[in-house]
């Protein structure tokens, strides 16, 4: 009799442990989907600050090639003020 009644103890157990088994599975399986999804949006939030610094990057050098730009449209305006003013001076000469 105590025999039966420590075997229908350990099936018990073994019962409590199966049923915490499967609920612990199904926790591991939800925590493996929602780990995916978040290394999913890692990756994609990762791709969108590559993409806005490689923007950035080409914005400012747009800008340092428009500030060049200007400054040698500037430079050129000053070199024909320059020729226009030798122009003034040799008729002045003559």
């Amino acid at each position: 009799m105590e025999l039966f009644a420590r075997l229908e103890n350990i099936e018990f157990h073994i019962k409590q442990l199966k049923s915490k088994c499967t609920i612990l599975e199904k926790a591991n399986e939800q925590l493996k989907i929602e780990n995916k999804n978040l290394n999913h949006e890692l990756e994609t939030k990762t791709q969108i600050l590559l993409n806005t610094e490689e923007t950035n990057k080409i914005s400012k050098l747009a800008e340092s090639a428009g500030s060049s730009t200007d400054s040698s449209e500037f430079k050129s305006q000053i070199d024909q003020i320059i020729k226009e003013i030798d122009q003034c001076l040799t008729l002045i000469k003559q």
